[in-house]
């Protein structure tokens, strides 16, 4: 008899067993063919047009600032945003839009909803914001955008 030990990492027979058990609820319980067109009808008829969107997320550290970069991209509208935290430790949101122009945009966390507008270039900053999850919606003139939730 084998005894598993927690701090030992996984070896190729673990790897081998994962990737059976994989295959297996793949064969079991495919995804539907059509799950991402469902996914967009529901989004569609809350009112958010989303396109294709993917997430890039980076951290850097760059002397005592810890800045987060996240973009949300989608076949409409692009989403840049550069998230640090204050000396007070609040956080501080600098976005850009693309396109760029003038938009509503709304930070909703789970007590705050705070809105602002994106200027002619498609900037905007939100200031002093509690840390915990929030998510963003872009109001453009044909498109509205609301992001997957982050953490502040």
């Amino acid at each position: 008899m084998t005894t598993v030990r927690p701090d030992e990492p996984l070896d190729e027979l673990d790897l081998r067993i994962l990737a059976a058990v994989r295959d297996l609820w793949s064969a079991a319980d495919p995804p539907p063919a059509d799950l991402v067109d469902r996914i967009r009808g529901a989004v569609a008829l809350a009112g958010a047009f989303l396109g294709a969107p993917t997430v890039a997320v980076c951290r850097q550290r760059t002397g005592s600032d810890d800045v987060g970069r996240i973009t949300f991209d989608s076949d409409a509208l692009t989403i840049s945003l550069s998230v640090g935290v204050n000396l007070d430790g609040t956080v501080r949101m600098d976005g850009r839009l693309s396109p760029p122009g003038s938009h509503d945009v709304e930070l909703r966390t789970d007590d705050q909803r705070l809105c602002t507008r994106s200027d002619v270039h498609g900037r905007f900053t939100i200031n002093g914001l509690r840390h915990g999850p929030a998510h963003l919606i872009v109001s453009a003139t044909t498109v509205s955008l609301t992001t997957p939730s982050i953490t502040l």
